[in-house]
This record gives C-alpha cells, sequence and structure tokens, in this order.
C-alpha cells in the first residue's frame, strides 16, 4: 500500500497580498467617510453660529425701533422707527444708522448696543471712534462679514401720497468662509411701526 503525502495546505503569497490589498481598501473607504463626516460637522457648526449672529442682530435692530437719543454734537442720532434704515444721505434730518454693504463683525456692538451701526461697523483693521463717544477697539471676529439690507414695504391699503412707511423687511446675511469658499447665511423678516 502506497501512502500519498498531502501537500501543505496555507495560503499563498498571492492569497496574502489579495486579502492586504482588499484590507486597504475597506480602511481608505472608512477613513474618507470619517473626513467627509467631519468636515460637514465643521460647516454646521460654522453654519449655526452665523445663523445664530443673524438673529442676534435682528434682535438688535428691533430693539432700536424702541431708542430716542437726542442729537449730539458729533454722535449718532437714533430715532425709533425712523432711524430703522440703510444709511441712505449724511445731510438727511432723518437717516438710517445702519451701514451699507459687507462690514466686519465685532465681538461688541459699541455705545449704542445696536449690531451694524457706525459704531461697530467700521472696516477693519482698526477702531470704530464716534465723536463723543468711546471708541469701539474691541476685536474685529476673523472670517465673518455682515450686510444688513432694510427694505420700506408700501402698503397697499394707504393710498399715496403721503403712504407712510408702517412695514420694513429686514435681511441679514452672514458671510463665513470654509474650504476657501464663501458660504452665506440669511435671516429675514419684516416689522411693523406699531
Amino acid at each position: 500500500m502506497k501512502i500519498k503525502k498531502n501537500k501543505e495546505n496555507g495560503f499563498s503569497y498571492i492569497d496574502v497580498i489579495i486579502a492586504i490589498v482588499i484590507l486597504t481598501i475597506g480602511i481608505l473607504a472608512m477613513v474618507s467617510a470619517l473626513t467627509a463626516s467631519l468636515i460637514r460637522s465643521y460647516e454646521s457648526e460654522k453654519r449655526v453660529v452665523a445663523k445664530q449672529l443673524a438673529l442676534s442682530t435682528i434682535e438688535s435692530i428691533i430693539s432700536a425701533k424702541e431708542i430716542e437719543r437726542a442729537e449730539e454734537t458729533g454722535a449718532e442720532v437714533i430715532k425709533g422707527w425712523n432711524s430703522i434704515r440703510n444709511i441712505q444721505n449724511i445731510a438727511e434730518p432723518i437717516d438710517g444708522i445702519f451701514m451699507n454693504g459687507w462690514r466686519p463683525v465685532r465681538e461688541e456692538n459699541g455705545w449704542d448696543g445696536i449690531a451694524g451701526t457706525i459704531d461697530d461697523g467700521c472696516d477693519a483693521p482698526g477702531v470704530c471712534a464716534v465723536a463723543n463717544r468711546t471708541t469701539n477697539n474691541s476685536k474685529v471676529i476673523e472670517g465673518l462679514q455682515r450686510r444688513i439690507v432694510i427694505t420700506d414695504i408700501e402698503d397697499p391699503e394707504r393710498p399715496s401720497p403721503p403712504n407712510e412707511i408702517t412695514r420694513r423687511r429686514i435681511d441679514v446675511t452672514i458671510s463665513f468662509s470654509l474650504n476657501q469658499a464663501i458660504r452665506e447665511e440669511t435671516v429675514s423678516t419684516i416689522i411693523a411701526k406699531y
């Protein structure tokens, strides 16, 4: 009787290399999924901060509707409802107090406590100085800019002229950079004079 010797059973080098390649592909897929998740999480955090800043700005503008500050030499004049507009012309007797265009966001709102006015919306770098008031030298929040657009809404129920404006639309947009791309969050509301 002849006894056959069985060949040794095991893995060949090719089997091991194929297993390593499959394992590497799985690990790379998992790492890319984790990276994408981290990027989305970071973007979500930035979006929440931008939206909260926009909401805070809207609250500040709504509160400005109730503020009346008498004219002082060189100081900003706040005349309640009539001041809830963008700056049009410095020479006008009643003008808006909210700056036009994209402005840097500072940590503090300045002496008037209202976001987006001349005492905290001046161009960066540097301090915002308003005559007869303390200067706002609070830190500019890097990577964030704010734009406030206030638009009068005509009331179809009131004939013109005179068509007194009793409603205004407020759009606050915060821009932020994310992975070298600019993103924007906008919050809008309509306020009434009464």
